[in-house]
């Protein structure tokens, strides 16, 4: 079956313009972006320059800050009062004691006043069980606190600890120590102010929705503006030490720009974020004219389409299906074209071809309707006469044996088979009386072999009774078992005339008359045979017996019926009449 010619066309004319339209207009758009993008690079280049110029200056700032309460921390532990506390508390009375906690207490008031950064500054002392710090004077302390802070000097990564969401910078006194059997002599303590970092964190992206973040071994510290929003950038980022290169993150449909700067002295990772929506705003400028322009495109693209479509693609859609009609056999169309171009003389030409093949084709109809009824005619007389020989024989020895009562019911049978083969009057008969001549034929066969060969024939059911069909087209299939199924022996013979009702693929409502015979059966040779037999357009006058059913079939119903053969199970042939019941 051909295609359609649209199927069939793999690359239009139509198709061809709008390439060769994209092709013009696609280096423009292509140009446009390349600057586009080279302006968004220059821009996001010089900002991710200028985050890390400023992140490295207050990680720096931040660096140094840590590094003098450090010192700080490292020259307070030479003081005399706490050196007394922790060693000779013994030989202290408790006034003298109460005095050196007091100076204590003075000096680290004074170092947490130095920086901001520092919440509380302590001084753990063991000998006399005694905390002293910047906002308490004293506080107690027993063995339990003194074991936690042994464990956390060996748990956590310098220069911070971390304990209970607080982050101290601890010095122990003496180092090493023992951490089952020995306590310190003392230890200085500086608790780091958490919101103090957030908001010095806070101040550094310098655009609004930015912000940074400070990433320990231990802990994470994030600006005050948005945890959330830091959380998931700390994710993205990477949870333990980032690349130090730019990287750009897309997180809650929202793009960030990131640069992450690493810190030996405090043994941390700070990355800076800043949303790429703030500081890509010269960029915008290119992109309203990218999209201008591709506005512009795509209305120039649409229009050049439609008109295309009007002068072109649609005469020539109009066209084809005019052609497909006339492929499904409708030849009275005509088409018209109110333009004077080109497809008016195209249609004018379509029009005479279309009228001139009606003509032609109604010529050869007519012709073709006589040959078939002359060819029916003519297969019809194909009846095989030996039949009419063997019959009178028969009638003879039966006579001739004075055996009357078959032999007139003989006759009888004979006068219905004769009567109804030589009416040529009707050309079509109802398939209740094909059967009834079928019945004959098998009456007349069951008297000459005696009553050997068992017949099955099937009543027509009720609503295939007035079923038209072609004269003579049930009892060659028929004779042909008696004369070739039942060729070899007619013992424990059997003959089955049935009916079944089926659909084609496409929902046709079918017939299949079905004759089955235990006989001798076919080699696949013979079936193969057969199969091309019945594919073949032989001339009338070639045709015989199977085949002549099979020609007439086709004659009157098309290629909708056919004629099929095949084995039986165990033995014998099955053949099998397939008749639309629509078209009958």
């Amino acid at each position: 079956m051909s295609r359609p010619i649209g199927q069939r066309r793999r690359f239009s004319i139509f198709n061809k313009l709008v390439v060769a339209f994209l092709v013009v207009i696609s280096p423009l758009y292509v140009l446009g972006s390349f600057i586009n993008e080279k302006g968004a690079q220059t821009i996001k280049s010089e900002i991710t320059n200028s985050l890390k110029q400023q992140a490295n200056f207050y990680l720096m700032s931040l660096e140094n800050e840590f590094e003098r309460m450090a010192i700080l921390q490292r020259e307070f532990m030479n003081d005399e009062d706490l050196e007394s506390l922790s060693m000779l508390a013994e030989r202290m009375s408790n006034y003298e004691r109460l005095s050196a906690m007091k100076k204590l207490h003075t000096r680290l008031s004074l170092i947490k006043a130095s920086s901001m950064y520092i919440s509380v500054a302590r001084a753990y002392i063991p000998a006399v069980s005694r905390t002293v710090s910047s906002n308490r004077l004293v506080d107690p302390l027993d063995q339990v606190q003194i074991d936690q802070l042994k464990e956390d000097a060996f748990r956590s990564a310098p220069p911070f600890v971390y304990s209970d969401n607080r982050m101290y910078i601890r010095e122990y006194y003496p180092t090493p120590f023992n951490l089952d059997k020995q306590n310190p002599a003392f230890i200085l303590e500086l608790e780091i102010s958490i919101p103090a970092l957030q908001r010095y964190l806070q101040q550094l992206p310098g655009h609004a929705g930015g912000g940074a973040i400070l990433i320990h071994e231990d802990a994470v510290i994030v600006s005050e503006q948005d945890r959330l929003q830091d959380d998931h950038i700390r994710k993205g980022a990477g949870d333990a030490k980032p690349s130090a290169d730019n990287v750009s993150l897309s997180l809650q449909n929202k793009d960030y720009l990131t640069v992450t700067m690493e810190s030996a002295k405090l043994n941390s990772s700070m990355v800076v974020y800043v949303p790429e929506q703030e500081i890509m705003g010269p960029i915008q400028r290119y992109r309203v004219y990218l999209f201008l322009i591709s506005g512009i495109s795509l209305v120039t693209l649409i229009v050049f389409a439609y008109w295309i479509y009007r002068i072109i693609h649609r005469p020539l859609r109009k066209l084809v299906g005019a052609f497909r009609k006339v492929e499904a056999g409708i030849l009275q169309v005509e088409i018209k074209h109110n333009s004077r171009d080109e497809f008016q003389y195209l249609y004018e030409r379509f029009n005479n071809m279309a009228a001139h093949l009606n003509k032609l084709i109604y010529e050869v109809y007519e012709q073709q309707i006589h040959l078939q009824k002359s060819e029916l005619k003519q297969l019809q007389s194909q009846i095989n006469p030996h039949f009419l020989y063997n019959s009178f024989y028969l009638l003879y020895r039966m006579t001739k044996a004075e055996d009357y009562e078959n032999s007139t019911r003989f006759t009888k049978y004979l006068g219905d088979y004769f009567q109804y083969i030589t009416r040529n009057g009707k050309e079509e008969v109802r398939l209740e009386e094909e059967f009834h001549h079928v019945k004959v034929y098998t009456e007349i066969q069951s008297i000459r072999f005696h009553d050997r060969i068992h017949v099955l024939l099937q009543d027509v059911p009720e609503r295939y009774r007035d079923l038209a069909l072609p004269r003579l087209i049930l009892q060659p299939i028929v004779e042909n078992a008696y004369q070739h199924g039942f060729a070899s022996s007619t013992e424990n013979c059997r003959l089955v005339i049935r009916m079944e009702e089926t659909r084609s693929t496409d929902g046709t409502p079918l017939l299949h008359v079905i004759v089955q015979d235990n006989g001798n059966g076919l080699t696949h040779e013979e079936l193969e045979k057969w199969s091309q037999l019945f594919k073949l357009e032989l001339p009338a006058a070639e045709v015989t017996g199977m085949l002549n059913v099979h020609r007439r079939l086709r004659l009157k119903y098309g290629e909708a019926a056919k004629l099929m053969v095949e084995n039986a199970e165990p033995s014998g042939l099955t053949v099998t009449l397939v008749i639309p019941v629509e078209q009958s």
